[in-house]
């Protein structure tokens, strides 16, 4: 499993804090708490300022209901593009699945240089994946693909600006060969060749997600709203709460802030933060499938192996045939 949930850990998963969350929104935090301090400060000082004045301005209906709707946008914003992510992930997985399935099944191995071929489109499709991975994440091609492409390709890889696509194409030039040797009969490659197209596909969505961002006005103006209102609220909180108004801002404060980190966090969901999607799970879980389609081997597979790989048996078999009409004749 990628993930488990206990609702025994309820507790323990609501007190648990999320460092990055807390080490991005900290500073400003204590931005606001210090605010709250020094309103205070000058609540003690002169006692007759009406400093709820200022304050007023925070309860207003239409302040609270656009700084709520924003917070609820934002954050739906950012969830839907963490699930389309996921689905792009998805449709990688599914279509590797059906590509290794067809590869194993309608291919047959009939001499050793097929059997190679079979061998490096398997090890092509774990490298999609894991080239996908590292592109998406913007980071250069690591010792992940070495065991899993060849030199040649390795270098390919790392001089083109899209590996994933770079490995594509070596991928469609393993099915061209062996559709040139008739390996493959045309019905065959165009099935082979659509799950290919929806492969890249999938790769083009992550793409997509990966470099549309939310728009900034959107997000300034949300950031906007939230720095007037939490600079406006201690004006409105320290009659009641005098020394009490700094601790207030900073639970105040880090329940807007960290809403609006949230969001800013799933905007990329390929990343390496715990709030992204596992694509380390994903890819073992799509080496894993890929190994155990390769080992799969049918019973009629098997005897046709056996019978392709032994022409003897094949003259011995053929030879009894014949005799065999001759002694009922006799």
């Amino acid at each position: 499993m990628l993930f488990s949930v206990n609702p025994l850990n309820w507790f323990r998963q609501s007190l648990k804090l999320d460092a990055g969350v807390v080490k991005a929104i900290l500073p400003r935090s204590l931005i606001f708490a210090s605010l709250g301090i020094g309103v205070a400060y000058v609540h003690v000082v002169q006692p007759t300022l009406e400093l709820n004045v200022v304050g007023s301005l925070t309860t207003n209906v239409a302040c609270n209901l656009v700084l709520g709707l924003l917070l609820v946008f934002r954050t739906n914003a950012a969830y839907d593009r963490f699930w389309q992510g996921r689905q792009a992930w998805g449709m990688i997985t599914v279509e590797i699945r059906n590509l290794s399935r067809e590869i194993q099944i309608t291919i047959p191995a009939i001499d050793q240089k097929t059997q190679q071929e079979k061998t490096d489109l398997f090890k092509l499709l774990i490298a999609f994946a894991i080239a996908t991975k590292l592109h998406l994440r913007q980071q250069t091609l690591t010792t992940e693909l070495d065991q899993w492409v060849s030199p040649k390709i390795l270098d390919q890889c790392r001089q083109a600006s899209n590996p994933p696509l770079q490995i594509s194409l070596w991928i469609r030039h393993f099915l061209k060969q062996l559709s040139q040797r008739h390996s493959i009969t045309p019905i065959q490659q165009m099935i082979i060749l659509n799950q290919l197209n929806k492969l890249v596909e999938g790769l083009t969505y992550c793409e997509r997600i990966a470099t549309t961002p939310t728009p900034l006005a959107y997000v300034s103006f949300l950031r906007k709203l939230i720095l007037i209102y939490c600079c406006l609220l201690p004006f409105h909180l320290v009659a009641q709460l005098n020394w009490w108004v700094g601790f207030a801002m900073m639970a105040i404060a880090t329940v807007l802030l960290g809403v609006d980190e949230i969001g800013s966090l799933m905007d990329n969901p390929f990343g390496n933060d715990p709030t992204d999607l596992p694509l380390d799970a994903i890819c073992d879980k799509i080496i894993s499938n890929v190994e155990s389609t390769k080992a799969f081997v049918a019973e009629d597979q098997g005897a046709t192996s056996e019978t392709t790989s032994s022409p003897h048996s094949v003259e011995v078999a053929v030879s009894s045939e014949i005799a065999f009409p001759q002694a009922n004749s006799a």
